[in-house]
């Protein structure tokens, strides 16, 4: 076997391949860790943790506000969260007068027409509306069924709920329109079509909320509402011949199931 000894031009070329292959190789290789590319854009930076945490330089959110409910909920993790809509029947007992405009005879009568003035009964009721966490912004009817007569009031409401987590105290306040139906005929004096009585209603209520889960809640409240009522007259009717006017109210405790949305 014959080995030929290389020659100059020979080892010129295996020189230049070498050089190619590293060079090659070193322009596969990354100058930075991990393998990122130097010309590309920063890494995106770690997220800043909620004011009021550590390692966050904000303060906390002030007691009281949206912010600081939020944060608190995360804490007791109740998974109640921001609810935008709310939808509550109810029910319960209470108390309602229609005051004067039941009048007291000068003629003799059978009976007193005074105790038809008042009566106690079911209360039922519904309210929907709007809400942002400590406010709620909406609607209710409500009707209470006594002895001689229903009454019914309907109106808006606001109600402030200073909560956290699953327990939420609610105050609020309310104005609307009242009127009665239902007259029995005793109270009527033979003319029920005609009896008209009517006014305006403002209350305030207060009562609690524990939300079962993020959209069911259960609750009770109190409510204590006045009416300024009127009356017209009956022509012909030895009763309610003349205009009549008075004052009223409703005292009344409920219970509740409310729904939470979305």
């Amino acid at each position: 076997m014959i080995v030929r000894k290389p020659t100059a031009s020979g080892l010129a070329v295996l020189a230049v391949l070498a050089l190619s292959s590293g060079a090659s190789a070193t322009e596969l290789t990354p100058d930075t860790p991990g393998g990122a590319d130097p010309n590309g854009p920063p890494p995106m930076p770690p997220p800043m943790p909620a004011p009021g945490t550590p390692g966050s330089v904000a303060p906390p959110p002030a007691a009281g506000t949206t912010d600081a409910h939020l944060q608190q909920s995360d804490k007791e993790d109740s998974g109640v969260g921001l609810k935008l809509f709310y939808l509550q029947p109810e029910i319960g007992v209470g108390w309602a007068s229609i005051g004067g405009t039941i009048p007291v005879p000068n003629t003799p009568q059978p009976y007193d027409f005074s105790k038809f003035r008042s009566g106690t009964g079911t209360i039922l009721g519904l309210g929907v509306g709007a809400q942002m966490i400590t406010f709620q912004l909406g609607g209710r009817v409500r009707t209470i069924s006594t002895e001689y007569w229903n009454l019914w009031n309907v109106g808006g409401e606001i109600n402030y709920q200073p909560g956290s987590g699953r327990f939420w105290p609610r105050f609020g306040v309310n104005v609307g329109y009242v009127w009665g139906a239902g007259f029995k005929n005793e109270v009527c004096a033979g003319s029920c079509g005609l009896l008209d009585v009517s006014g305006l209603s403002v209350g305030a209520r207060a009562g609690v909320q524990y939300f079962l889960t993020k959209n069911l809640e259960v609750g009770a409240d109190a409510t204590l509402d006045y009416f300024k009522l009127s009356r017209p007259a009956i022509n012909g009717n030895a009763v309610y011949g003349s205009d009549g006017s008075g004052n009223g109210g409703m005292i009344g405790v409920l219970g509740h199931i409310g729904l939470h949305l979305p």
